[in-house]
């Protein structure tokens, strides 16, 4: 929604300021319908959330995070926050990759929510994607100064929050954990590095990977 609100905010900008132009416009459209669709999908996922007949699909991890990326783009071009992929090699999931989505999504909202509170400059995001022989595994790294060690072991507890009733309702990472969890058969963590956070959502291959 955020999104559709900027969107749309700059398309009436362009035309206030009689900068018009019909490519750059069609292109701000266009990312106005595929937000759009994005919360369709989203309302289908929460809906079919807990059906037993759920069905995994094979996919891309790399697509899969690159399209969650994509979403939030605008945001974080707005907001001054660069992300980088290292990816070791494309890994081809057998998963839910609407819902492994939204994970990634939770946790690239929460890190931009804190980079804008904390005012960090230069604000930064390493995604790193990698496997062992037992699991597949995605990294986020952020330079934003790390989780208050009171809270680290609360902030999967569901309703806990550590913004403001309007910003925060604390059920997203408490959402991805059981999606990683109970979904996947994976485990969703958090930890401090030198610089900031760094959330870790591992998913093992006998559960993630077609036979």
């Amino acid at each position: 929604l955020s999104a559709i609100s900027t969107s749309s905010a700059n398309l009436k900008l362009q035309i206030e300021l009689d900068q018009y132009n019909s490519e750059n416009f069609k292109q701000g459209l266009d990312n106005v319908d595929n937000y759009v669709q994005h919360l369709s999908q989203t309302i289908n996922d929460f809906r079919n959330f807990f059906r037993p007949d759920n069905e995994q699909e094979e996919c891309s991890l790399a697509d899969l995070i690159e399209r969650s990326i994509e979403i939030i783009k605008k945001s974080f071009e707005n907001n001054e926050i660069t992300v980088t992929i290292k990816q070791h090699k494309d890994i081809t999931l057998y998963t839910y990759p609407h819902e492994i989505m939204q994970v990634v999504l939770n946790i690239l909202k929460n890190a931009e929510d804190i980079f804008i509170e904390r005012e960090i400059k230069p604000a930064e995001l390493i995604i790193e994607t990698r496997e062992d022989d037992d699991n597949y595994i995605v990294a986020f790294e952020d330079n934003a100064g790390g989780i208050d060690e009171e809270i680290i072991e609360k902030i999967f507890d569901p309703y806990f929050s550590t913004k403001n009733k309007k910003n925060g309702t604390g059920l997203g990472l408490y959402m991805s954990k059981v999606i990683i969890s109970e979904h996947c058969h994976g485990t969703l963590t958090a930890d401090n590095t030198e610089a900031g956070a760094r959330f870790t959502m591992t998913l093992p291959k006998q559960f993630n990977t077609k036979i």
